[in-house]
């Protein structure tokens, strides 16, 4: 079974884009995929097929702004100066729809990049509603955080958030490449060129986000690893962080399992991490990409074991 569906956010009624997949009728738990900046939901159909197959539902929703959670093609990298709390009420209000159609069934979350940062501001109040984590392709604290989000609340000003910062854009992208520049643009991103071509010629994924978007990223960031404001209202629910030794976005391996080790900070008991030889950014589309979904297949597999 496959099946495009919809919900609306509760925080302004956007229509947000839902894929559902299962072969069985009786799954053993829902995995919600969670993409990041300028990514879709189709992007990790591959996966999302593999751990059917294992006999699991996998939903995939667009965030705001992003694939057809967008009210005019206009929309697209315009997260409708919701911000941060905007993301978190769009995943309480999926979550919710997710219950309905998967009556009684554990939910595990496995959340990308900027997707992860908002599962976490999530998490921060909503740690009952779900069974497990996973984190993939954490982006570590940036000491330069608060200054961009300064500059972007400054440009957000403008147009309702709408004016397009390609150069900001580019920019930050540049300075993630210098290590891979002989291969490329967006090299550091994932280290096979067929992966990366798709993305560059899908119209819905390679696009110039706004400074409204850009602003959200920010304040996710900002949530995220802001010790203030945790709920720990399940303590053992087990989190896994999951990145490649060549992503740029961790900065590096230190600031990694600092990443981690914030949520035992807050009060988290069960967080583990691994780390994947010489894969970059996008892990689950990586090359040897099976290597990763065996692991996530494992963590939520011994999850259902334990319960």
């Amino acid at each position: 079974m496959k099946r495009n569906t919809y919900t609306e956010s509760a925080f302004d009624r956007l229509p947000l884009s839902i894929l559902e997949m299962s072969e069985t009728e009786h799954p053993k738990a829902v995995i919600l995929f969670i993409h990041g900046l300028c990514g879709r939901k189709e992007r990790n159909i591959e996966v999302m097929e593999y751990m059917t197959g294992k006999g699991f539902a996998c939903v995939g929703y667009d965030l705001r702004g992003h694939g057809e959670s967008i009210l005019s093609e206009a929309d697209r990298g315009y997260t409708n100066q919701g911000g941060a709390e905007a993301m978190v009420v769009d995943m309480e209000s999926v979550i919710r729809k997710v219950n309905e159609d998967f009556k009684d069934t554990p939910i595990y979350i496995v959340a990308h990049s900027m997707g992860s940062l908002a599962a976490r501001a999530y998490l921060k109040d909503h740690d009952t509603t779900i069974n497990g984590m996973i984190i993939c392709g954490s982006p570590s604290r940036n000491r330069y955080n608060t200054l961009g989000r300064s500059v972007m609340w400054m440009i957000s000003l403008v147009n309702d958030g709408r004016v397009r910062i390609g150069r900001f854009q580019e920019a930050t992208s540049r300075s993630y490449n210098k290590t891979f520049r002989n291969e490329g643009r967006m090299a550091w991103t994932c280290s096979d060129p067929q992966v990366r071509e798709r993305f560059r010629n899908d119209a819905k994924c390679n696009i110039t986000i706004t400074a409204d978007c850009s602003l959200t990223l920010l304040q996710m960031m900002d949530e995220a690893y802001d010790i203030k404001g945790w709920h720990t209202a399940n303590p053992s629910l087990p989190v896994l962080f999951i990145s490649g030794t060549e992503d740029p976005c961790m900065i590096d391996v230190p600031h990694f399992h600092e990443s981690a080790g914030f949520l035992n900070k807050v009060g988290y008991t069960d967080v583990s991490s691994i780390l994947f030889p010489d894969m970059r950014h996008e892990v689950l589309n990586e090359k040897g990409k099976e290597m990763v979904w065996e692991e996530i297949l494992h963590f939520v597999e011994k999850q259902q074991a334990k319960a």
